[in-house]
């Protein structure tokens, strides 16, 4: 046996538990990491979901909820980097360094929230038309406007909840991150519920139930970490308790913090460019079915999307794993431990997120199924009628709606309907026509508006299933990439990791552009194959990622930093 098929036979050997005691630890620190996080995907998920059965709510939220996207990303770029920190040092019981890093988070994070905030009080319209371009409805910019100056308020309770969670999750206590999480998630369906279903409001409280639940996630997170770990409890009456030498740490990674922002936040704009190949155009159609059924790539990829975040919140564990058991190990020089550990929870993490797919699998079917995930975008059928009954060639636009959709509906449903619209004539007003639609108790167009519902349903559902198994599909390799990405910044290589990302994601982006302005548009490619050819580029970024940790040296002990900084400090007051 060569030198080389045994180095390649130990290698699939370590990234796989070495012991079933491996394993077990591995999934005790992991399985309440990844609940917790599924609580807060299904926390997003909750709002869309919930306001599917309104007219535009799920447009509505997605547009708005772009920004939220955007601010989480910069969250995670930057706790991705800190988190190293917080596993080193409490590795070394190094408690009060610990807070002084949460602290300096909470701070930064207020910093760059603050604009985000002022901007959705002050100019919310624009907020939402910067997303979804200069064509979207009426009805979509009235529920977003009010969303997002609602939303506005969760993010600054965000700034303090999050790291208290982080801070949870990245020094072992997964499992009260989970109980806070469980609580979160339990307030914020409690409050959705009644306002959304028995008070019948708007779908712009759903944000209310956002606030109500970061304020519960903050207070049960507090409180936890009060009474089970108070060496590391935050006093937010001492926020700016951050010392010079820890500043100095963390600041001087501002660079590779902002190189890992510049790259993910590719994530959440993506959602531009998905909205701009497939619009909310009444007009010209979005090329998801037929022009009148009004369904854009937003209508169908705000639900999909976040999902998706549902199934890969294991990648979520893949940082804080490594921060535990790679970095933590580093803080103690246990560089054989360490190296074990990075080798073994490629292949764990991996096999997690495989499980979890089988699992999103049955419950995306459940979803696609149920009649409250079609009801808002066919009850939106009744609008689009009104949108064409308002413009100036009203009649031309209702002759290309019935020429459409001659091989869908029955033709004798479809002549009664013509000829009933043409009685009624197109020089009512917009009011007498809606009201012709939903009061006349016309049996023809009646029958019409169901025809034309089922239709929606259909299209619907089935762009719906196809685009959530391209993410099922390619879940397990997130979770491998995510793991090797955070080796680097796990021994303190964070320019080499953040450009890693940087390159890694960026070039992922390009491909969308590149897919939807030079492929999907001009050969009319369908959502769900443009979707699938996107997450195809992973397998590229797999290979980006495992080629930089195979060639890095990331086995280092970061906390002997803090000694060259005191020495530093110290020999210019002394020269001083």
């Amino acid at each position: 046996m060569t030198k080389e098929t045994i180095k390649k036979k130990n290698y699939f050997r370590r990234i796989y538990p070495q012991s079933k005691s491996d394993f077990k630890m591995y999934f005790s620190m992991t399985w309440p990491i990844v609940i917790g996080e599924i609580l807060f995907c299904i926390n997003g998920f909750l709002d869309n979901f919930m306001v599917s059965h309104i007219p535009s709510g799920i447009d509505a939220l997605t547009y708005s909820n772009t920004y939220t996207n955007i601010i989480y990303t910069i969250f995670f770029a930057i706790q991705g980097i800190a988190a190293m920190f917080v596993g080193q040092y409490y590795g070394k019981k190094d408690f009060d360094k610990v807070k002084q890093i949460i602290n300096l988070r909470i701070l930064l994070y207020l910093i760059i929230v603050l604009p985000f905030a002022l901007s959705a009080w002050i100019i919310p319209n624009q907020l939402i038309y910067l997303v979804g371009g200069s064509k979207v409805k009426e009805d979509v910019i009235s529920e977003g406007r009010m969303y997002l100056m609602l939303i506005a308020v969760s993010w600054l309770i965000t700034c303090f909840n999050f790291n208290t969670n982080m801070q949870l999750n990245e020094t072992g206590h997964s499992n009260l991150a989970f109980i806070s999480a469980s609580l979160t998630l339990v307030s914020n369906a409690s409050v959705n519920a009644i306002l959304l279903y028995a008070f019948k409001s708007n779908a712009y409280y759903a944000a209310i139930g956002t606030i109500a639940s970061a304020l519960v996630c903050l207070t049960s997170d507090s409180l936890l970490t009060y009474y089970k770990d108070r060496a590391i409890f935050v006093n937010f009456f001492k926020i700016f308790h951050v010392s010079k030498p820890i500043a100095i740490q963390i600041l001087r990674r501002i660079p590779a913090m902002l190189i890992t922002i510049a790259a993910m936040i590719t994530i959440p704009i993506r959602m531009i460019i998905w909205s701009r190949g497939y619009p909310d155009d009444l007009i010209h159609g979005s090329n998801i079915g037929h022009f009148w059924m009004g369904i854009g790539a937003i209508t169908i990829l705000g639900l999909v999307e976040s999902l998706a975040t549902i199934a890969s919140a294991i990648t979520s564990a893949c940082s804080t794993n490594v921060s535990y058991f790679v970095a933590g190990n580093l803080g103690r020089d246990n560089y054989e431990d360490a190296e074990k550990h990075a080798y073994a929870l490629r292949g764990f993490h991996a096999f997690f997120g495989f499980c979890l797919s089988i699992i999103m699998l049955f419950v995306v079917l459940i979803i696609a199924y149920s009649k409250t995930t079609i009801k808002g975008a066919q009850d939106s059928i009744i609008k689009n009628l009104d949108f064409y009954y308002k413009q100036k060639n009203a009649a031309f636009l209702f002759n290309d709606i019935f020429n459409d959709q001659k091989n869908l509906i029955e033709q004798g449903i479809l002549n009664e309907a013509k000829n009933q619209i043409y009685i009624f004539g197109y020089n009512k007003s917009p009011e007498q026509f809606n009201d012709f639609l939903i009061n006349s108790n016309n049996k023809a167009i009646t029958n019409w508006i169901s025809q034309m519902k089922d239709q929606i349903g259909i299209v619907f559902r089935k762009t719906f299933l196809y685009c959530c198994l391209s993410f099922i599909l390619f879940n397990p390799l997130w979770c491998w990439f995510y793991t090797a990405a955070a080796l680097p910044r796990a021994g303190g290589r964070n320019i080499i990791g953040s450009l890693t990302i940087l390159g890694a994601f960026w070039s992922s982006f390009i491909w969308l552009n590149i897919l939807i302005f030079g492929i999907s548009k001009p050969y009319h490619l369908s959502l769900e194959i443009t979707y699938f050819l996107f997450y195809s580029f992973d397998i590229v970024r797999l290979l980006i990622f495992e080629i930089i940790a195979w060639k890095t040296n990331w086995k280092r002990n970061v906390t002997v930093e803090i000694e060259h900084i005191h020495k530093k400090l110290n020999a210019k007051k002394i020269s001083g």
